[in-house]
């Protein structure tokens, strides 16, 4: 996990790793090398062609990184095409006069030949403020982006950007990949710089940790999610692997409850009841004939007492409960709530087992009554909730308006998980999740293809599903949005940023996590490739 810092205090970790015996030489070299890697591993050309980099460089040291990973790429076989700006020589950098000789200097036509495109001109001093030459070049290189696809790559900051605050030129370079240096930057994951961003990467230059990282909020890292992932035991039954029970849907919602229970079962639980009302029963029952289903009557005194009766018979051994996708905000909802959920009633959490195995994720309809009610609910424990708001959802729980919000989510989502003292998950942009003892977690890319019915309820079924597998609440909220943000990323790839729908990110939750899960390919005695644990 990386601590996002100010540009002040990547400055200073700089200042320190150079002072514990780090030539600065040393640092442009590691961040180059790491650079050419990325790109010479990601980027591809048409066969029997070279492929061609181009990069934007700068004055200062985002440019000398940019000129000797030009330099390196040609050593590993591309042409290399470099545009000054605010720059008229190299000067001195630490790789060979021989390949630096081979980087072309080239003026803007050159972009119509590029495989990549590089942001190199500012680096973690940038501001957003642009000259007018830089923003026409960037509109430029935007303009190949849009026409040819050619991928653009920022450099530690995408350039027009402040990586403090996260304010942005409009023609900021709008990057599809930041690749960050040392540590990422706080600023980026603010709007609207987040905007110009697209996915962070993280290279690793040997930039110690901050000693004040557990202070700071965190980028959730593919190696914190791999060591995360539930282990299911080679006896493991249905039982062993999460009992959850969602509570959801009416008659004009009945596919978000369907939503969170596949998503839940593709993340691995092995038992998912679905409570929904019983004239769309039949319907979800059609579309994922795995689940178990409790038709509830139309009294929500009924409902409540069927709920009751269904825990009661499983002895309160449930694993996780998600309550609210697709519910509603009628009176009957109302009323099942408070009967569920409310200070005097005798219903979900007191036929549980005592221990709080039942934990819960509030989703949707069901943040929407506790705003209405104006307090949350004395029966659900300190610690035990996961609640999952958008911005609307989250500025009706705490009164405050959503550009506020938005102006700091990390800070957002802190105040929240420390009012409720409950885990939050604030869905928007580089989505955050908070502890209530103050950690917070962002994700390591933001999710544009998610703005669409249903991906919400998708989000809360994988959180409940991790839950019931065993992860503690801050643990598998992290690891949901970030198998979430690349189960989009894998639909994108296949729909388009325009079509994805939040069945398609269902179907991609199993190839995310089975790569997560650290699979390996062997070959049977007949021959026969397979993929084992």
């Amino acid at each position: 996990m990386s601590a996002l810092v100010t540009p002040d205090e990547m400055r200073a970790a700089e200042a320190a790793a150079v002072a514990a015996g780090r030539p600065e030489p040393d640092l442009m070299h590691e961040a180059a090398s790491l650079i050419a890697d990325w790109l010479d591993t990601h980027i591809s050309a048409p066969p029997q062609r070279q492929r061609v980099a181009f990069a934007f460089v700068g004055p200062g040291n985002n440019g000398g990184d940019a000129l000797v990973a030009l330099s390196l790429l040609v050593e590993r076989g591309w042409i290399a095409h470099a545009h000054y700006l605010g720059r008229t020589q190299p000067g001195a950098l630490p790789v060979s006069t021989d390949l630096l000789s081979q980087v072309k200097t080239v003026d803007l036509t050159a972009l119509d030949h590029a495989d990549i495109i590089l942001d190199g001109v500012y680096g973690v001093g940038g501001r957003a403020k642009l000259p007018t030459d830089i923003a026409g070049a960037f509109r430029n290189a935007y303009d190949r982006r849009v026409l040819r696809g050619t991928p653009l790559i920022a450099i530690d900051v995408p350039s027009g950007v402040d990586p403090g605050t996260g304010e942005a030129d409009e023609d900021a370079f709008t990057a599809d990949v930041t690749l960050c240096l040392g540590l990422p930057k706080i600023g980026l994951v603010r709007e609207p710089a987040a905007s110009h961003v697209g996915e962070l990467v993280m290279l690793d230059i040997g930039i110690p940790q901050p000693a004040f990282m557990h202070e700071r909020p965190t980028l959730i890292s593919e190696p914190f999610v791999r060591r995360a992932l539930p282990v299911r035991r080679a006896s493991a039954h249905k039982h062993q692997t999460g009992t959850i029970l969602v509570i959801g849907g009416a008659p004009t919602y009945y596919g978000a409850p369907r939503l969170t229970a596949e998503s839940a079962a593709r993340a691995g639980a092995g038992l998912i009841c679905v409570a929904i009302p019983s004239p769309i029963a039949p319907v979800v029952a059609a579309q994922v004939p795995e689940l178990v289903l409790l038709p509830l009557d139309d009294s929500p005194q009924q409902s409540v007492r069927q709920v009751v009766e269904w825990i009661t018979q499983r002895d309160g051994k449930i694993d996780a409960c998600v309550i609210g996708p697709g519910l509603g905000q009628s009176s009957r909802a109302t009323v099942l709530l408070e009967g569920l959920l409310g200070d005097a009633s005798d219903g979900l959490l007191t036929h549980t087992r005592g221990d709080q195995r039942c934990r819960i994720v509030l989703d949707a309809d069901a943040l929407n009554w506790i705003a209405k009610r104006g307090e949350f609910p004395r029966s659900i424990q300190p610690g035990t909730a996961v609640l999952t708001p958008h911005v609307g959802e989250l500025s009706r729980l705490t009164g405050k308006p959503p550009s506020d919000l938005l102006r700091d989510p990390i800070q957002s989502a802190r105040d929240a998980a420390a009012r409720f003292e409950q885990a939050v998950i604030f869905k928007t942009g580089f989505a955050v999740v908070a502890d209530p003892g103050g950690a917070v977690a962002v994700a390591p890319r933001a999710a544009p293809e998610l703005a669409t019915a249903g991906t919400g309820d998708v989000l809360a079924g994988l959180v409940g599903g991790l839950i019931a597998q065993g992860l503690e609440l801050f643990t598998a909220s992290q690891v949901a949005v970030y198998v979430g943000s690349h189960a989009g990323r894998r639909a994108r790839s296949v729909r388009g940023i325009h079509g994805v729908l939040a069945r398609d990110v269902i179907d991609e939750i199993p190839s995310v996590m089975h790569r997560l899960s650290s699979a390996v390919t062997i070959r049977d005695q007949d021959g026969i490739v397979r993929e084992e644990m």
